[in-house]
C-alpha cells in the first residue's frame, strides 16, 4: 500500500486482532500488530493454577460505577481475551440483527446473518470449533470437528432438561475434540480459564497469530498504545504511539490503522486520542464513543447432589446448551430471549460466584463443590446510551492516563429477561434430581457495542465494514462495533465481521480508496 514502515498496524492481539493481522497478510499486506501484554509460552506459563489469572486478566484500574456494578472481564497478553476465554462459538441468528424491526426494541444492524453466513463458516473451519449447530440452528450447518461427549456433569443437566421437554447438544467450541490443524485434542483438565497448556483450546496464539507471524508479521509486546496519531490536513490517521515496558515512546507510521483491543478499551483510545480536529475523542463526531456498552445480564444457578457430579472435570463452559427458550415469544413478559450453558468453575471462582452466602451455608456451599452441578442463566442485556465507557476524571494507571469508567444500569426489560432464565435453570436443575438449588451471583458476561455501527454517521461510530465515518484508514474490528448483544457468546459474530472487513479493506485498496 505504500512505502511507510508498515501498510497496517493492528492494536490488540485477541480474536480479532490475530485474525486481521493473518488475512491480511494472506492478501499482501504488511502488518505489525502491537500488544499491550505479555508474551506467554503456553506449556510453561499455564500449569494448572488458578494464578495464571492474575498473568492474562486485566487487571490495571478501571472504575466501574452506574447503579449495577457490571465488570465484564477482558484478557491481556499476546492472544488477548482468548487466552482466557473459555471457546462457545454459536452463531447468532437472522432476527438478532432486526430486533427493532421484529420485536421494537434494540436497533436493527446494517448487516444480516446472509452477510455474515460465509464468514461464520470460514472461521469455524479456521479456527477450528467441535460441537453440533443444534436444533434451534439459524440453519443446518457442520462444524470441522466433531462434538466433545458429554461428561457426567453434562449428563446430569441434560437429564433435568430432557424432563422438561427441552432439547440439550453440545454446542460450538472452539475446543479440539480431535487433532486438528497441528493442535492436539483435549486433554479434559478443566483449568480452561487459567490457560491452556496444551494448544487444545483455540486462541489467537496458537493460530491466526502463529501463522500470521511465520508469513512476516511483526508482533510487538508489552507496548501500550496511549494515541492514535491524526493529521488534518489530510484527515486521516499517520500512525499511533505506544510506551514499551520501560515506559520509553515510539512512534510506528502506517497507511491503515486497526483497533481489536476490545470493547472498553477501544473506545478509551479513542477518546484519550482526543485532538483539535475532534476534541471530544477521535472519530467522534456523533458523540457515540463509549455509548450503547453492551453486556449480557447472567445468573449462575447451582444444584447439589447426593452423588458426586466432578463438574470440575472437563471443559469448563459449553458442554451442554439449552438452546430452547432463545426465540422471542408475544407470550412473554419481557422481549428476546435466553441461554442455559454447563457451568462449572475451578474452586475460587465458584467461591466468588456464590453469590450472598456466608458464615456456615458459605462454609457448606464451599464442601459441596465435587457434588454440584451448574448452570449459566444468559440472556440478552438491551442497548441503552446511558450505559457507556469514558475516561475517569480522577482514576490513572500507572502510565499517568486515565483509566475507563465503566456504567452499567440493567433495563427493565434485562432484569425481567434474566429473571426468567435464572428461573428456567433453577425448575431444570430440580428436574435433574438436585437436592438443593441454590442460585449465585447475578452479574454481567462480555463487554459489546461501544464504537456501535451504521448507516448514519450521525449516531454511529463505524459502517458496516468497522470503517470509521470520520476517518477513512481508521478501522475498528472488535466487539465495539456491536449494535445489539444477543443472547449469545459473541466472539464467532465479532470474528466474522472482522474478516468481511479485510475483504472490504482489501477490495478499497485495490480500488486505491485506502
Amino acid at each position: 500500500m505504500s512505502k511507510l514502515p508498515v501498510d497496517v498496524i493492528v492494536v490488540g492481539s485477541g480474536a480479532t486482532g490475530g485474525l486481521v493481522a493473518k488475512e491480511l497478510t494472506d492478501h499482501g499486506f504488511s502488518v505489525t500488530v502491537i500488544e499491550a501484554g505479555k508474551r506467554y509460552n503456553p506449556n510453561a506459563d499455564f500449569a494448572n493454577a488458578e494464578a495464571n489469572h492474575a498473568k492474562i486478566q486485566w487487571t490495571e484500574p478501571r472504575v466501574y460505577a452506574g447503579k449495577h456494578q457490571v465488570a465484564p472481564k477482558t484478557g491481556i497478553g499476546v492472544g488477548g481475551g482468548t487466552l482466557t476465554w473459555l471457546g462457545v462459538m454459536p452463531r447468532f441468528h437472522p432476527e438478532d440483527f432486526r430486533t427493532y424491526s421484529l420485536e421494537g426494541v434494540g436497533a436493527d444492524w446494517p448487516l444480516s446473518y446472509e452477510d455474515l453466513a460465509p464468514y461464520y463458516a470460514k472461521v469455524e473451519r479456521d479456527f477450528g470449533v467441535a460441537g453440533d449447530c443444534g436444533p434451534f440452528a439459524p440453519e443446518p450447518y457442520s462444524l470441522p470437528m466433531p462434538a466433545h461427549r458429554f461428561s457426567w456433569h453434562a449428563q446430569v443437566l441434560a437429564r433435568g432438561a430432557h424432563k422438561s421437554g427441552a432439547h440439550p447438544f453440545a454446542p460450538p467450541i472452539a475446543i479440539n475434540s480431535v487433532e486438528y490443524d497441528g493442535r492436539p485434542a483435549c486433554t479434559y483438565c478443566g483449568w480452561c480459564a487459567a490457560g491452556c497448556p496444551t494448544d487444545a483450546k483455540a486462541t489467537s496464539q496458537g493460530t491466526y497469530l502463529a501463522k500470521a507471524e511465520a508469513a512476516g508479521v511483526k508482533v510487538i509486546s508489552e507496548a501500550f498504545v496511549h494515541r492514535v496519531l491524526y493529521d488534518e490536513a489530510a484527515g486521516r490517521v499517520t500512525g499511533v504511539l505506544y510506551l514499551d515496558a520501560e515506559g520509553r515512546e515510539h512512534e510506528l507510521s502506517a497507511q491503515l490503522v486497526i483497533l481489536a483491543a476490545h470493547a472498553v478499551e477501544t473506545p478509551r483510545l479513542l477518546l484519550v486520542s482526543a485532538c483539535p480536529a475532534f476534541p471530544d475523542g477521535l472519530a467522534n463526531s456523533s458523540g457515540a464513543v463509549g455509548k450503547y456498552l453492551l453486556s449480557h445480564p447472567t445468573w449462575q444457578v447451582f444444584g447439589t447432589f447426593d452423588e458426586p457430579v466432578n463438574a470440575y472435570k472437563g471443559i469448563q463452559m459449553g458442554q451442554v446448551m439449552v438452546q430452547d427458550y432463545y426465540k422471542p415469544d408475544s407470550r412473554n413478559h419481557y422481549a428476546r430471549g435466553y441461554v442455559l450453558l454447563s457451568y462449572m468453575m475451578t474452586p475460587v471462582t465458584y467461591a466468588t460466584l456464590s453469590g450472598d452466602f456466608v458464615g456456615p451455608e458459605f462454609k457448606q456451599f464451599l464442601k459441596d463443590y465435587p457434588y454440584t452441578a451448574a448452570w449459566w442463566a444468559h440472556a440478552e442485556g438491551l442497548p441503552s446510551e446511558h450505559n457507556t465507557v469514558t475516561l475517569d476524571p480522577e482514576v490513572k494507571d500507572h502510565r499517568g492516563l486515565p483509566a475507563a469508567r465503566v456504567s452499567i444500569e440493567w433495563l427493565d426489560n434485562d432484569i425481567r429477561l434474566a429473571g426468567a432464565a435464572r428461573d428456567k435453570a433453577a425448575e431444570l436443575m430440580e428436574a435433574s434430581g438436585a437436592r438443593k438449588v441454590r442460585v449465585g451471583l447475578n452479574y454481567g458476561a462480555h463487554a459489546m457495542g461501544t464504537c456501535r455501527m451504521g448507516d448514519d454517521p450521525d449516531s454511529s461510530v463505524v459502517n458496516e465494514f468497522g470503517q470509521t465515518h470520520d476517518i477513512p484508514n481508521l478501522f475498528i474490528c472488535d466487539t465495539s462495533v456491536f449494535v445489539t448483544g444477543s443472547g449469545l457468546n459473541p466472539t464467532l459474530t465479532a470474528m466474522a465481521i472482522a474478516s468481511r472487513a479485510v475483504d472490504y479493506i482489501a477490495d478499497q485498496a485495490r480500488q486505491g480508496q485506502l
